[in-house]
């Protein structure tokens, strides 16, 4: 939509230019026209020629300034630096791989914790990330125990929550699948729901992750039916899963 308003605009600069000094000429014209009617003498084409030179300077007055405002609109108006929420979504998987790595550390949960919060400026106590998913993560996945299930990247969506000048934040949610290398682990995969921002310069700000619950977990990865399928192809539904 943001970018739809700012093509918008652009696309009718001109028009918009045009009308407004069209019509400034024309208001002048109209103001002058008694004076020049009035006036018989033999020298009113040369005063009408003169008025001329002087209209034309006052409209590209006027139609320099009035792109210079138009310049300054588009500026202002909220879009979107599309290479930019690229480089932002890199840095957050960057972030998001290196808090899931802690499933497979052999630190405790106080260890990660420090170690996470000495390399993350936007990490610290205040960090539900820090106090919360870390400590859940790693006892869901098996880190509690010493080194537990090892993961690898599945799937990673991230959308623009929003912009606020230069300040960008993003929601996202990420599939992660365990890894074994004889094939015979039980885990399931994990999904993580996590938001965060970042700033001008595109440093992160802020970050948190959330892992989701066994519930949402298996209903992410339960295939979905098709648009065009019929409710009885729809197969009966199975007991529930706690959450």
């Amino acid at each position: 939509m943001i970018e739809d308003v700012k093509d918008w605009a652009r696309a009718r600069a001109g028009k918009v230019l045009v009308c407004s000094t069209g019509g400034l000429l024309a208001l002048s014209l109209f103001s002058l026209a008694p004076a020049l009617l009035a006036d018989g003498s033999a020298d009113a084409d040369a005063k009408a020629n003169q008025l001329i030179v002087q209209l034309q300077g006052k409209q590209e007055d006027a139609q320099a300034a009035l792109e210079t405002k138009h310049g300054r609109l588009l500026a202002d108006l909220p879009g979107m630096d599309a290479e930019r929420a690229d480089r932002d979504r890199a840095a957050a998987r960057s972030v998001l791989l290196s808090l899931t790595d802690s499933s497979a550390a052999s630190r405790t949960v106080k260890e990660t914790q420090t170690a996470l919060d000495a390399r993350y400026g936007f990490l610290g106590t205040s960090s539900r990330t820090l106090t919360e998913f870390i400590p859940e993560w790693m006892a869901a996945t098996g880190a509690g125990q010493g080194a537990g299930t090892a993961y690898q990247l599945g799937d990673f969506d991230v959308d623009v929550a929003s912009v606020k000048g230069l300040d960008y934040s993003y929601i996202g949610v990420a599939r992660l699948d365990p890894v074994s290398a004889d094939g015979k682990s039980t885990a399931k995969s994990e999904y993580v729901v996590f938001t965060f921002a970042t700033g001008q310069d595109g440093t992160v700000t802020s970050y948190e992750a959330y892992r989701a619950s066994g519930r949402t977990r298996d209903q992410l990865a339960a295939p979905r039916l098709p648009a065009s399928a019929s409710p009885t192809e729809t197969a009966s539904p199975g007991p529930s899963h706690s959450g």
